[in-house]
């Protein structure tokens, strides 16, 4: 393990649970296909980007979410509301930040990431 990975690894701690983190690491469905991708989201995007100075962990998974959303990926939409939650995000504050989003990205996309959010809602109920 290198510096940006023991960085990044420290730092995704703080939007996911030890077990989940853990689990990235040891259970990663990709690494068949790509050994390095869980790598290089450990080290870039937590250890470089995640990391920096200047935002708190849930002001980073506002924006985290809201671009996931724009882009209109589904699977990664639910994951970083999950993580969002876990940073400290209300659920109100993940709606109300959905809902802002109507007049620059349309309806379609809002509704799914809300979709999403809902499917989230219903796997913590049933935890």
């Amino acid at each position: 393990m290198n510096d940006r990975f023991s960085k990044g690894y420290k730092t995704i701690k703080q939007y996911v649970t030890k077990e989940e983190a853990a689990r990235m690491i040891e259970a990663d469905a990709l690494a068949d296909v790509a050994p390095d991708l869980r790598k290089m989201i450990i080290e870039f995007a937590y250890g470089d980007v995640y990391s920096r100075p200047g935002l708190d962990a849930k002001s980073r998974a506002f924006v985290v979410i809201t671009a996931v959303v724009t882009q209109g990926v589904a699977p990664q939409t639910k994951t970083h509301i999950k993580r969002g939650l876990h940073a400290g995000l209300t659920q109100t504050e993940i709606v109300e930040a959905l809902l802002q989003l109507v007049p620059y990205i349309g309806f379609p996309r809002v509704q799914n990431a809300l979709t999403s959010f809902s499917g989230v809602q219903t796997s913590a109920e049933r935890s």
